[in-house]
């Protein structure tokens, strides 16, 4: 189980066989119907606020934030200490990680293969590369560095032909993880951190975010 952050004191990680009061139990987690904020609570620890969350539950306890979705993609479960949480809401915003890096690579690949498209068709190659027969052809040092500064930029048009497509690929990569994570989603706003977004239905979504929202005020 993830536990966000550092509470205050030490707490009892919960075992199967333990109850919230220490005393022994006799059934034990193994099932998604035995996943019930009262079992993952820690010695000390109550409910206060509970909501169905799809095939799961959100709930705020007196010392985190509990999130369960069996039926979620990804991530089913998320524990965030109730001090670090700003507030709880719901969207469909999509990760924006993935959208920013997106359109960095987009303007990158842009700017690389319009580069490599000028510098084609501007043709320096061929003209840094003289024709020994025309003329008084230079010799020695000269020819050489001409030659070299041809090949230079032979090489340089080609990496940034072949880096501009390779960012715009995966610029469309990045576009399509966004789309994908353009779903509902529980969020869970941190302080000093990312928020922690879980998959949900869109009306139980709302109806958690409203009270556990509700919760945390109290």
């Amino acid at each position: 189980m993830d536990v966000d952050g550092e509470g205050e004191g030490e707490r009892a990680t919960p075992t199967p066989g333990a109850g919230v009061d220490g005393h022994e139990r006799t059934d034990a987690l193994g099932t998604p119907a035995d996943y019930r904020p009262e079992r993952l609570c820690y010695d000390g620890e109550h409910v206060v606020e509970r909501a169905p969350l799809g095939a799961g539950w959100a709930a705020v306890t007196s010392h985190r934030v509990l999130v369960y979705n069996p039926a979620a993609a990804g991530r089913r479960f998320e524990a965030v200490d109730r001090p670090n949480v700003n507030d709880v809401t719901v969207d469909a915003d999509g990760d924006g990680k993935f959208l920013g890096w997106g359109l960095r690579a987009a303007v990158y690949g842009v700017a690389s293969l319009g580069g490599g498209v000028a510098l084609r068709a501007m043709d320096l190659q061929s003209t840094l590369s003289m024709d020994a027969g025309a003329g008084a052809a230079p010799v020695g040092s000269v020819l050489a560095v001409t030659d070299a500064l041809a090949a230079a930029l032979g090489l340089l048009t080609t990496l940034l032909l072949v880096g501009g497509g390779g960012l715009l690929a995966g610029a469309l990569v990045l576009f399509v993880r966004y789309l994908r994570t353009r779903r509902p989603a529980l969020v869970i706003d941190r302080f000093g951190d990312d928020p922690v977004r879980l998959s949900v239905p869109q009306g139980d979504g709302e109806r958690a975010a409203r009270a556990l929202s509700a919760a945390l005020d109290r």
